[in-house]
């Protein structure tokens, strides 16, 4: 099975006839692209080599790279000698050395770009390989095909086949009478149209012409490539489209469940993680109770020894508090207790009433402490000393009693008490004090205002003495 490039089949007319070639040799005028719309990339792929001729810089280097081992010559084909005005027309198959046929193109609003390129007669390129078979010559140059076929000149190489574009450029229209008879005055004879291009034969390989006749069908066995644009091929590629459309969108729909099973994936390890620490935290807490579980055993074992310990300490204390209350009262039923009771109830007695003199001891000298704190508090203050001695001299008898416990306690003028001296007669008459006064009358010192005197001369008596 074999695959076409060219654009209108003319590598499938071409293998037809020479598929019995092995290793041939053929020239392409105008190659362009070396694979799209390629007239010979077909017999490369079968072995084949040869010359390419190509003026556009881009294209000459893409068939340099596509091509190692062919030969490109960079040049147009044409009559004369130097440099040839090109029109290029870039993305398109329309560049060209014919000027009227540049400024149409350039009027139907394709961009154009001008440069000068060498200029290379078919006669040398031809002589260069005369010493071999050239089996096919393609002249595809956009109008310029009477140049390129005027310029074969005297030279003797005879390709076995020559195609040549025989209709306008972007037109149906045939242009194969200006250069037809020069094919034919060099020996060739048209066989095959193919609507596009002419198919001229060499006389001296008449047995040629046979294969030419019916156009490419299915008996010729080829395909074409998958990038092909033929509108042969629109219906196919509308369904290829509708095909990659659904396996684009098939794929589409595979990465977006690609993308879920991620997510889920990822939600899944994230569950699974969490509840594995769940899981190793609710371990560790179990550990951390059963150690607690061990030491609250260990504590309770230990509570246990120490009641058990209690419980023999409390029973031993109740067997002696048993045996204690024996002895109790065996005390209480015996005649030395019976007979000492009597005893015993006079001397909580005693007891009772030492506790009752002493309560009155403490009492008698609280009250002394907080009649003496008055005592300093008024004599401290002058005025509240006056008012209260003027109103208690109109009650002669407690003036004395106040009188004689400030002197009893030794009270000084600051309303500091000084050391103490009882004066066991102060709260009574002077009389009952003065036993050695046996020569005054009774009468006298029973009397308030002569107690008072008597008071009064002994306290300075008293003060006077060293």
């Amino acid at each position: 099975m074999i695959t076409s490039y060219a654009q209108n089949f003319e590598d499938i007319i071409l293998w037809r006839v020479l598929k019995s070639v092995e290793r041939g040799f053929y020239i392409d005028i105008g190659a362009q692209d070396p694979v799209d719309d390629s007239v010979s990339l077909l017999f490369y792929e079968q072995g084949w080599r040869g010359v390419h001729v190509e003026p556009t810089a881009a294209y000459a280097a893409k068939i340099r790279s596509a091509r190692p081992d062919e030969e490109v010559v960079e040049a147009a084909i044409g009559t004369g000698t130097g440099l040839l005005t090109f029109y290029e027309f870039p993305g398109t198959g329309l560049s060209t050395g014919d000027r009227a046929i540049a400024e149409r193109h350039a009027e139907a609003g394709y961009e154009v770009k001008q440069h000068p390129v060498p200029l290379v007669s078919l006669q040398d390129l031809l002589d260069r390989h005369a010493d071999r078979e050239v089996h096919w010559l393609k002249v595809d140059v956009e109008g310029m095909e009477s140049a390129v076929l005027e310029s074969w000149g005297s030279s003797a190489v005879r390709p076995w086949i020559v195609v040549v574009e025989s209709t306008l450029p972007l037109s149906s229209e045939n242009s194969h009478e200006k250069w037809e008879s020069r094919l034919k005055g060099l020996g060739y004879e048209f066989v095959y149209f193919d609507g596009l291009n002419r198919f001229y034969v060499s006389e001296g390989h008449p047995e040629l012409k046979t294969a030419f006749g019916p156009g490419p069908n299915f008996f010729d066995g080829f395909v074409f490539p998958a990038f092909s644009k033929s509108n042969m091929l629109a219906p196919m590629r509308q369904r290829l489209d509708a095909k990659q459309a659904a396996v684009k969108e098939r794929d589409s729909e595979i990465a977006r469940l690609h993308q879920h099973i991620a997510d889920t994936d990822a939600a899944t390890t994230k569950q699974l993680s969490d509840k594995q620490a769940a899981i190793e935290e609710r371990d560790a807490q179990i550990a951390r109770f059963v150690s607690k579980a061990f030491e609250n055993n260990n504590a309770i074992s230990t509570l246990k020894h120490e009641l058990w310990v209690e419980k023999s300490r409390t029973h031993d204390w109740w067997v002696r508090s048993e045996s204690l209350q024996k002895k109790i009262e065996e005390i209480y039923q015996s005649r030395s207790w019976k007979l000492m009771g009597p005893y015993r109830r006079l001397g909580r007695l005693f007891k009772r009433i030492i506790a009752r003199v002493d309560l009155l001891r403490r009492l008698k000298s609280t009250r002394d402490s907080i009649a003496i704190f008055a005592i300093q508090f008024v004599l401290r203050r002058p005025r509240l000393k006056a008012f209260l001695s003027n109103k208690l001299r109109a009650r002669p008898a407690l003036f004395n009693r106040f009188r004689d416990f400030t002197m009893a306690k030794r009270i000084n003028s600051n309303g500091l008490p000084g050391r103490f001296h009882m004066y066991t007669g102060f709260s009574k008459p002077y009389s009952y004090g003065a036993e050695k006064h046996h020569n005054i009358d009774h009468r006298i010192l029973r009397s308030p205002a002569a107690n008072r005197i008597f008071l009064d001369l002994e306290q300075s008596i008293n003060k006077r003495e060293p």
